[in-house]
């Protein structure tokens, strides 16, 4: 009962508005990508726990629904227009959310092994970036390779980061991701400090000149930037302990219920080890060599001309040997490493069957 609609709204009145409301977030979700927006989405885990509060009993990607994405179109547009308010109204003191460009030589690496594909990737801009994903998703009969190089590309993604505005350049305060020229925090309050930054200010900039004038005085520019300065090094914390706990809690659930057997995609080739991708749980895991020497003869190979490197891994139970190369298929068995810290560890089976 405490769901149901308030002041004399029925069921289905409510719910021809949220359609409309969904018709008018896809239009303008269709047209971001038009303009250049870029989207990289990794794998995201949810789990559920067993009885015992403690050990989690289900492992499965987090679902994005339409529901996200209409509430994200929304977020969005306000955060952009609070923004442009912001410029407007309080110069200097707005603060924004940067997003830079991608590192360009980690970024030249994803494009050079794509091209090896036969895949054309353009990341000068978000907008080219996008377009050539949008062309390989429409190119490419197989989803995993681009699931891989998807995840590949969010590496060389730099973090984005709070400013004061004018303690930098115009120029500076684009969003690369979304392709805009400036964009800020404004929805979440409750969970995010530079959000109630955001609204101070902009409560400031409502009352009118002489409030915007009295906060200067009582938080300069300089110390708007401290502020942010000091919310990105807690924002970078708090994204660790995150990735970090997802990583425990997923290595928790392969305790309880191992993986035989799954597919891994090869995406880099050291000298003693290389990282396999697994898109079944959304994870990259080193695979040493030294530790699988009770169960591989490992070949090393180099070539001079290209600088690149591959391995042969020969089973010492004679069955058939593993081509490693970056982007080859492999199965590999997913466990928990027993000995601390607690981590996800990856095994070599064999050849990747196709099963």
């Amino acid at each position: 009962k405490s769901r149901q609609p308030t002041g004399g709204h029925t069921i289905d009145e409510v719910a021809h508005d949220v359609r409309l409301m969904h018709k008018v977030a896809m239009a303008r979700r269709k047209l971001r990508f038009e303009n250049g927006a870029l989207a990289l989405n990794g794998v995201k885990l949810a789990f559920q726990m067993g009885e015992d509060g403690e050990t989690p009993a289900l492992c499965a990607p987090y679902p994005i629904r339409d529901s996200n994405r209409l509430i994200e179109e929304y977020m969005l547009l306000a955060n952009y227009l609070v923004a442009q308010r912001l410029l407007t109204h309080a110069g200097g003191l707005a603060v924004l959310r940067q997003h830079a460009p991608p590192l360009s030589m980690g970024l030249q690496k994803v494009i050079d092994l794509a091209a090896e594909k036969g895949f054309v990737i353009d990341g000068s801009t978000s907008r080219t970036l996008q377009e050539s994903l949008s062309s390989m998703s429409r190119d490419c009969d197989d989803k995993v390779l681009m699931q891989c190089v998807t995840e590949m590309l969010m590496t060389p993604m730099r973090p984005a980061e709070y400013i004061a505005s004018g303690e930098y350049d115009p120029e500076d305060y684009a969003h690369f991701a979304l392709n805009i020229p400036y964009y800020t925090h404004f929805t979440s309050p409750i969970r995010r400090y530079p959000d109630v930054l955001v609204h101070r200010l902009l409560q400031a900039t409502l009352d009118g000149p002489d409030a915007v004038e009295e906060y200067a005085e009582r938080q300069s520019q300089a110390e708007i930037q401290s502020i942010c300065n000091h919310c990105n090094d807690k924002r970078l914390s708090s994204k660790k302990a995150q990735d970090r706990s997802d990583r425990v809690f997923l290595s928790l659930f392969l305790k309880a219920k191992p993986i035989k057997s799954t597919l891994g995609v090869v995406v880099s080739i050291g000298e003693k080890a290389f990282t396999v991708y697994v898109p079944r749980i959304g994870v990259s895991a080193m695979v040493y060599l030294d530790k699988n020497s009770d169960t591989f003869d490992a070949r090393v190979l180099s070539d001079e001309a290209s600088k690149k490197r591959s391995m042969v891994l020969v089973p010492k139970d004679g069955s058939c040997n593993i081509d490693i190369k970056v982007f080859s298929k492999i199965a590999v068995a997913c466990y928990c490493k027993m000995e601390p810290p607690i981590d996800v560890t990856l095994k070599p089976v064999g050849p990747w069957s196709g099963e």
